[in-house]
């Protein structure tokens, strides 16, 4: 009889512990997730990588507000605050530094063309996005791009391009960004998109380049700036670069 009882006990105990496991588990996550909401609170937010926007700009463009609890903060939705108040950063990295600093490190882009839309100017980076409205004054500092319009332009907002335009927004930004690492924008004097085949680039004040809209933009732009060096400073014309061998580049010497 004593050596059920003791059988009898044991399997109370068991069950009680079974019972018990969960109800320390959740107690345990419960004291942890009011640790976390409790301690964890911005008393400070740096800012890296910023030169356009000073750092109180950006801090108050992350919406985020001292006090707020460091752990609970939606990084995504604080990248995108800043992305949209602050049209020249073109990304935001959010990151926590335990236990009450928030880092909020940006990458701010540039200007490259100009281009029409809602009746005025907009300036464009090489990512295709809008930075700001401008005048036509402060458009002719810029690679003028002329051809076709932006489509319901906005601040931050990223270029929409017409639906018969003959060239798509990921081929333009393609070819402004190999023109930005070529470091050719500043010779550039502008960029024609109305023919449906080719685009024409003006360039060096001398010279109407012809590219393809399929083309190979880098590799082209690097035949370009060969030929330029094969022709006389006081040489000017069309070159075209929209010939059946990719390699060829074919001077047309202007009519006096």
């Amino acid at each position: 009889m004593p050596k059920k009882r003791k059988t009898r006990r044991r399997r109370r105990r068991g069950g009680l512990g079974r019972l018990l496991r969960p109800l320390s588990v959740l107690l345990t996550a419960v004291a942890v997730v009011a640790a976390l909401t409790m301690f964890f609170k911005v008393s400070t937010v740096e800012v890296t990588g910023s030169s356009r926007y000073r750092e109180g700009e950006v801090a108050a463009a992350s919406g985020v507000e001292l006090g707020d609890n460091l752990v609970l903060l939606d990084k995504y939705r604080i990248a995108q605050r800043i992305y949209t108040e602050l049209p020249y950063v073109t990304e935001a990295r959010i990151n926590r530094k335990f236990p009450s600093t928030l880092v909020l490190e940006v990458t701010e882009t540039t200007a490259v063309a100009s281009i029409q839309g809602a009746g005025g100017y907009w300036l464009l980076s090489a990512g295709e996005k809008l930075l700001e409205a401008v005048d036509e004054t402060g458009a002719q500092d810029y690679l003028r791009i002329t051809g076709l319009e932006a489509v319901n332009p906005a601040v931050s907002a990223r270029l929409e391009l017409p639906e018969d335009s003959p060239i798509t927004l990921e081929r333009l930004g393609q070819l402004l960004s190999a023109m930005e690492r070529l470091e050719m924008l500043g010779r550039a004097d502008g960029l024609d998109l109305s023919d449906r085949s080719d685009l024409v680039l003006g360039y060096d004040g001398r010279f109407q380049v012809i590219i393809s809209y399929d083309a190979d933009f880098d590799y082209k732009l690097l035949c370009l700036l060969e030929a330029v060096k094969c022709l006389e400073p006081n040489e000017r014309g069309t070159i075209r670069l929209n010939m059946k061998e990719a390699n060829k580049a074919h001077f047309i010497p202007a009519s006096e």
